[in-house]
Parts: C-alpha cells; structure tokens; sequence
C-alpha cells in the first residue's frame, strides 16, 4: 500500500514597511518602490544568507515624502511557495486470518524542499529582505516500523 500527501502553496502576501511615520504617530507607512511589481524578489543566497530581494532590488525601495503613504500598498509582495510532499509505504504479511506482520516506512518532507518564511519586511531595518534561516519546513524524515497484529 502507498499513501501520500502533497501540498503546494503559494506565498503569502507580504507587506514592505517604510519603518518610519508619514502620515500619523500610529499608522506606518508602506514603502516606495522604483519600477517594482508584486512578483519581485524570490530566493537568493548573499554571503551565505538567505534573502528575499537581491541587492539592486532592495536598492529600489526608499521612504515615502512626508503626509503620504508608499507606493506598494498593503500585501504587494508574494513571499516563497510551499512544496511538500509526504508518503506511506507499507507491506502486510498475513499468517491467518487474525494474525498478520506489518512492515511501514513514514517519509516527511521525502523531496527534501526547503519552504521558507516571510522576510524582513521593514525598510529601515538593517537586516531588510533577509530571510537567514526563516525555514518553515522540515527536513526528510525516516521512520520505520513493524507491526505485529493478533
């Protein structure tokens, strides 16, 4: 007998923040972004670390003038997908009608795809964009087992 579960998901929307207050002392203000679209950005390694946005890509984002908001809106970004697939496998020997051997092998995350997390999202951030190791998934896991029915 196999089994298996598969998921795939696209990311979630994200919001960029500007990190400072334009237009009142309790409403932050979104980013301005030069040129950019809601799929901008996507996976990319620095100096070994994760991050959202490359670096020319951060370099579009700047402040918005004072009394207005950016130019990114609420959840104008898309953060990674999710891929994950899980399987069963799993062979019953049968001695008599009530009593039988079970053999199972459990396999979590069985492709081994990393799913990540939503990045920094505040501009004034010194660390923006980074991803680091903001992993939602796991890593493949084995389990094995056996059963005896009687």
């Amino acid at each position: 007998e196999v089994a298996n579960l598969f998921t795939v998901q696209s990311g979630r929307p994200f919001t960029v923040y500007s990190g400072i207050n334009t237009v009142s002392n309790s409403v932050q203000a979104t980013a301005n972004c030069t040129g950019c679209t809601p799929n901008l950005g996507h996976v990319v390694q620095e100096s070994g670390t994760n991050f959202f946005f490359t670096a020319d890509q951060r370099a579009r984002f700047s402040f918005p003038a004072p009394g207005q908001l950016g130019n990114t809106g609420r959840n104008f970004f898309t953060a990674p997908r999710v891929f994950d697939l899980d399987m069963t496998l799993r062979k019953r020997f049968y001695f008599s009608e009530q009593r039988n051997l079970e053999f199972r092998a459990d396999v979590q995350n069985l492709t081994n795809t990393p799913s990540f997390g939503l990045p920094t999202a505040t501009f004034t951030n010194s660390v923006f964009g980074r991803i680091r190791d903001g992993v939602v998934s796991s890593s493949r896991r084995i389990q094995l087992g056996v059963k005896f029915y009687f």
